[in-house]
């Protein structure tokens, strides 16, 4: 005789299999722009080939990899679901920017020795906060809309998406040229860099994004294409590609015709 089968663990293997990697990607990708802000303030000189490239070190360490996951979004969920999230991302950093003024206008404690390393970091915060939403929003959603608008003509004859990394990188040089031209940009107006390193700056960080990234696109087509057989999604087009078409969604799911094709 059968046992029967209680609600409770017939729900629990129904969510387990439901089970969607997009929020853990999604709070990756805000938590990671949000550190970058404020390690972004320290930058360095490295000379190479005779002449001097001055880079901060969330190029280095976090930029090019919030690029990896707009890119997994993008080829995965569709454009729609990548122009939510940038929103998300900018809302977050606005959020962070009033917590950091209000904490560092905040009266302190005389044991509180650290005050004015806390307001050296903190205080710039504002500004730098000005100057990565300015970069982060149009030089994301020109990222999603390169990667997407070429998969929507690439899937015609590379329905396999063999080719993939050539949009993910040619999305890439152009996402981060228009972010590091208007982040270094701002962020110069504002006095966070010295006016006289801003091409330096420019050229130096948009070069080493996109090359870290092109170095890294073994991986993301990698966990493109993990996350596109664990999702059953493969999204192409999209209703709107207005910025602000918040409601718009739209997109063929790839994935399901290929199920019922096999």
């Amino acid at each position: 005789m059968t046992s029967p089968v209680s609600p409770a663990s017939s729900t629990s293997r129904h969510e387990a299999r439901r089970f969607s990697l997009l929020e853990p990607v999604i709070a990756a990708f805000v938590g990671l722009i949000l550190v970058s802000n404020i390690i972004a303030q320290k930058f360095f000189d490295a000379e190479l080939f005779g002449m001097t490239f001055s880079s901060d070190v969330g190029t280095i360490l976090l930029f090019p990899v919030t690029y990896i996951f707009g890119d997994v979004l993008t080829e995965v969920f569709g454009y729609a679901v990548a122009r939510r999230v940038v929103w998300y991302g900018f809302a977050m950093n606005i959020l962070a920017a009033l917590i950091f003024t209000a904490a560092v206008a905040m009266p302190h404690s005389e044991a509180f020795a650290a005050n004015d390393a806390f307001a050296s970091v903190l205080g710039q915060m504002p500004a730098m906060v000005m100057a990565s939403l300015a970069g982060f929003w149009f030089g994301s959603f020109a990222n999603d809309t390169v990667l997407a608008a070429m998969k929507i003509h690439m899937v015609r004859w590379d329905p396999t998406h063999r080719w993939l990394p050539l949009r993910t990188i040619a999305s890439t040089i152009v996402g981060e040229l228009v972010d590091t031209t208007l982040f270094v940009g701002v962020a110069t107006f504002f006095g966070v860099f010295p006016a006289e390193m801003f091409v330096s700056l420019v050229l130096s960080q948009w070069l080493i994004k996109t090359l870290v990234e092109v170095a890294l696109t073994p991986v993301t087509v990698i966990v493109i294409r993990l996350m596109k057989r664990h999702e059953s999604c493969d999204i192409v087009g999209t209703e709107s590609w207005n910025p602000f078409a918040f409601s718009k969604s739209g997109g063929t799911n790839l994935a399901a015709y290929a199920r019922k094709a096999g």
